[in-house]
């Protein structure tokens, strides 16, 4: 349909898109019009939306396209049968080209294709566990369900279960076969773990071993533990979610969340990532996100990510309040004023071993992408806020001298927030700042998916996930960005 529709030439004025992210605080779907869209939608804003509808201007002839259904329209004045025969035949032609040069504009957009498509002209290769989705049912504040043993009593798993449960249930599988039902196993064991199946319009779930699926069933919160009566086993619920991801042969294409993506941007080097990540040195001497407290302790320790926060990222920023904790808004609050703005940033401080997993992102980002509104300073709420802080930090168990205002070089703290958030020239950054991912590490990946190697599940998973949070921030006027080591 793009080599129709969106070719090179073709001017966007309309467009009708759904957001691709799972988490529930960002918006779902919006319409686009201008005479250029390509002028006005830039692709931090684009990256994380499939496009549903289109309407686009060749030559002065106006068109509009639904992906989905393949339906092609075009806006004429009344023609008869021949010059109708004549138009069919022209989009016929238009669709068999291939390869056709496509608008850079669409290229920008993470495209829905039907799935039959990607299958005749590609193969599975893996699948894998969407953990992070797994992980935000079960775990955290919004958790919907938890798991279960199943057996002679029903019993909760224990949070370092789980945690096994999910560092299992990250390994990909190798899918193997040529049928509508394939198998899926470790890389050279022969042993089948998964059964997937090929359906016409989505990718089945059909079994499941690893991680002892077959003892570990899933309940939702909302009735006593025991007595769900639609309790079903994990890979069932897993299936119904869609939470697993398909790999193809094509390293443009991914299957997430019930249907197949074709993405672009994997394959240009990181640019639309590694312009977001910023190296700092000292979070490679990191051991923990927030140190270890002692009763009268007067600031973080220099080797958590919260005292590199402090004392590295946030140096410049002329008021910094430690926010954790309660009604958390961040880890961090700053506000920097210069001579002729006024700079709002939110930190987010995670730890964690060097690795290229989005599970140890999920939480971070969640937490960043459901506070981007407070970042506006809401006022009905600041007044409780502005009390909380001015107190010492107590942390789980161990009251400490930290106080929670760590600079403050403007005097009256309310009046400071007030101009930030009715400041006409305020800018706003959401950080994550993190020892768990390396920018180099993440450059390399690009270099070899660049070089022809199929990118693995987890950097899929990274990338989709980080590219949500970017496109969330753009949505609310604000710029997103992970602090992290070289």
């Amino acid at each position: 349909m793009e080599g129709a529709i969106a070719r090179e030439n073709a001017v966007f004025q309309k467009m009708r898109m759904r957001n691709m992210s799972v988490s529930p605080h960002v918006m779902r779907n919006k319409t686009l019009e201008a005479p250029n869209l390509a002028n006005v939608v830039g692709p931090a804003g684009s990256r994380r939306y499939a496009p549903q509808t289109y309407a686009v201007s060749v030559d002065g002839i106006y068109s509009t396209a639904t992906p989905s259904t393949g339906r092609i329209g075009v806006r004429s004045n009344k023609v008869n049968h021949e010059e109708l025969i004549e138009f069919a035949v022209t989009i016929i032609d238009a669709l068999r080209l291939d390869p056709v040069a496509v608008s850079p504009f669409i290229k920008t957009f993470a495209r829905p294709m039907p799935l039959a498509d990607a299958l005749a002209n590609s193969n599975p290769t893996a699948i894998a566990v969407d953990t992070a989705r797994l992980a935000a049912a079960v775990i955290g504040e919004e958790a919907t369900v938890r798991l279960v043993h199943v057996g002679d009593e029903i019993k909760k798993l224990s949070t370092e279960e789980v945690d096994e449960l999910l560092d299992l249930l990250e390994q990909a599988l190798t899918i193997e076969g040529n049928g509508k039902t394939r198998a899926a196993r470790f890389p050279g064991e022969d042993n089948t773990v998964a059964r997937i199946s090929l359906n016409k319009s989505r990718i089945a779930l059909r079994s499941l071993t690893l991680g002892n699926d077959a003892k570990v069933a899933v309940e939702t919160r909302d009735l006593a533990l025991g007595e769900d009566p639609e309790r079903r086993p994990l890979h069932s619920f897993l299936d119904e979610k869609n939470c697993f991801i398909v790999l193809f042969d094509d390293a443009r294409l991914s299957y997430i969340d019930g249907q197949v993506f074709r993405d672009e941007a994997l394959l240009d080097g990181g640019k639309g990532v590694l312009p977001f990540l910023h190296p700092e040195g000292s979070l490679e001497d990191v051991t923990d996100e927030k140190g270890a407290f002692v009763a009268d302790q007067v600031t973080f320790d220099e080797s958590s990510t919260f005292g590199v926060i402090v004392e590295r990222v946030a140096a410049k920023d002329g008021i910094l309040i430690c926010d954790d904790l309660g009604d958390e808004w961040a880890d961090f609050i700053g506000i920097k004023k210069e001579a002729d703005s006024v700079q709002v940033s939110f930190y987010h401080g995670k730890h964690g071993a060097l690795t290229l997993s989005a599970g140890s992102f999920h939480v971070a980002v969640s937490q960043a992408i459901k506070n981007l509104g407070n970042m506006m300073f809401p006022s009905e709420r600041m007044e409780t806020k502005v009390q909380s802080w001015n107190t010492t930090y107590n942390a789980p168990n161990q009251p400490t001298q930290i106080p929670r205002v760590i600079r403050n070089d403007a005097g009256d703290l309310a009046a400071s927030v007030a101009r930030a958030r009715n400041a006409p020239d305020v800018s706003r950054r959401a950080v994550i700042v993190t020892s768990s991912l390396s920018k180099k590490v993440v450059e390399d990946e690009f270099k070899k998916i660049q070089a022809g190697k199929r990118p693995t599940h987890t950097f899929v998973q990274l990338h989709w996930l980080l590219q949500s949070f970017f496109s969330a921030c753009t949505e609310v006027g604000a710029s997103g960005s992970i602090v992290c080591r070289p």
